[in-house]
């Protein structure tokens, strides 16, 4: 019988805990909140469609009104997440909302996305740019979506105050779960170039056509035109992937720029760097293309097989990490970690290499502006595979910005990169 570690009886019962927790957040009552009520307590809901007919991709499904944070109120909440490092004063309280809209998946089958919008709070008219986010790697479940994270009990981004100070900043925001979350029909397609490049260009479509609606016409804040895909270690392979798919799959939409904080373009290399991520990629390609494709027991080590397919699908971010582990020798059979660091998935495990290959993004040729954030001290994506990512990426046509934070991990490189982040997207012009 498998040996568990300590992670297993916490992995089963924090999950439905924060699930049951967040279905009691989105309990919707009608009413606008003030920035004197508890954030969510109370929502208001309106279908703009019946789901079960599913229009054209960026088609909104659903609106839900959140709370209106004030000024003070988006200060303070900002906090946690901005910790230590710079960022200038804040200039907009936030409206917030919950939208559903029309994405495609990998194989062209339409889905539903969830998202939640942060809409800065003006007084007057202006225009603002468009910032469409992806979170880093949260895990596959249903119960892991980042929109359902809770970062007092349990901290996988402060994802939330991550975009209410880009609101607070002057950007409408959005913020989508990857194609697959709240699905009952298949799982999160995690490191799928096509299903979450479609989301990030989707989130782009959706916000445009909610605010040719009458509700949202007449606030104050309207869209620039501008809109940046952008994206922490997954995300930044989703909003590269929007990049790639622009040309073919969006060509109406004006993408301005993209940022990729602690990127993981390159699935190999994430195998090889960040390795406990494999675990769930060889999960996630094996619902996507099938078990006679892609067969776990080709590639990890006998004692994770017996419950691999339940591991894999049910924890999240937290207890995989510890669970698969970042020893590759641990975690990989003898066969194919030799293959993977001697750079040989091309002949000796073609149909894994295949994959990965058609999933990796940013060097489509796209030529549009980028900047690329990377912590000195990240393991999950070293600065010597951001380099290659980079130098492929300038020879490719982009102009580039690169910045190395000396001594910032992996998680930290959205916040040490914030203030950049924002002077860089201001440079194309408010």
């Amino acid at each position: 019988m498998k040996t568990r570690n300590p992670y297993f009886v916490f992995k089963l019962i924090l999950p439905l805990a924060l699930l049951l927790f967040s279905c009691r957040q989105e309990n919707p009552a009608a009413g606008e909140l003030s920035g004197q009520q508890k954030p969510e307590e109370q929502l208001e809901a309106r279908s703009v469609i019946e789901e079960t007919a599913l229009p054209l991709p960026g088609e909104i499904t659903l609106v839900q009104r959140g709370k209106i944070y004030s000024l003070e109120e988006t200060v303070e909440a900002v906090k946690p997440f901005i910790e230590k490092y710079p960022m200038e004063p804040l200039r907009y309280g936030v409206r917030t909302y919950r939208i559903r809209f029309v994405s495609t998946d990998f194989d062209g089958s339409q889905a539903i996305i969830h998202a939640q919008l942060f809409i800065p709070d003006s007084d007057e008219e202006m225009d603002f740019p468009l910032y469409v986010f992806g979170s880093g790697t949260t895990g596959i479940s249903d119960a892991c979506a980042p929109s359902f994270e809770v970062p007092e009990l349990r901290r996988w981004g402060w994802y939330k105050q991550n975009m209410l100070a880009y609101g607070g900043s002057g950007f409408i925001a959005v913020f989508p779960d990857y194609l697959g979350f709240n699905d009952t029909e298949r799982a999160q397609r995690y490191f799928s170039r096509l299903a979450e490049g479609h989301v990030m260009l989707d989130s782009i479509r959706a916000v445009t056509n909610l605010f040719e609606t009458e509700d949202f016409s007449s606030l104050k804040a309207n869209l620039s035109g501008q809109a940046f895909t952008a994206g922490y270690s997954q995300g930044g392979h989703a909003a590269f992937a929007a990049a790639d798919l622009l040309k073919e799959y969006a060509p109406e939409v004006n993408l301005t720029g993209v940022i990729g904080y602690a990127s993981t373009n390159d699935i190999a290399a994430l195998f090889r760097e960040g390795v406990c991520y494999g675990a769930e990629i060889i999960y996630s390609y094996m619902e996507m293309y099938g078990r006679e494709e892609i067969n776990p027991a080709d590639y990890l080590q006998e004692r994770f097989l017996e419950t691999f397919e339940e591991d894999a699908s049910t924890m999240c971010v937290d207890v995989f990490q510890y669970y698969f582990g970042y020893d590759s020798k641990k975690l990989f059979n003898a066969d194919f970690y030799d293959s993977l660091y001697a750079g040989n998935l091309a002949e000796d495990y073609p149909v894994m290499h295949k994959y990965m290959e058609m999933n990796n993004s940013g060097l489509s040729g796209h030529g549009i502006p980028s900047f690329v954030v990377q912590g000195g001290t990240d393991f999950i994506i070293t600065t010597a595979s951001a380099d290659i990512f980079v130098g492929k990426l300038k020879a490719l046509g982009s102009e580039v910005k690169y910045k190395v934070y000396p001594g910032i991990p992996h998680k930290y490189t959205r916040m040490a990169g914030f203030a950049d982040s924002i002077e860089w997207m201001r440079s194309f012009g408010e």
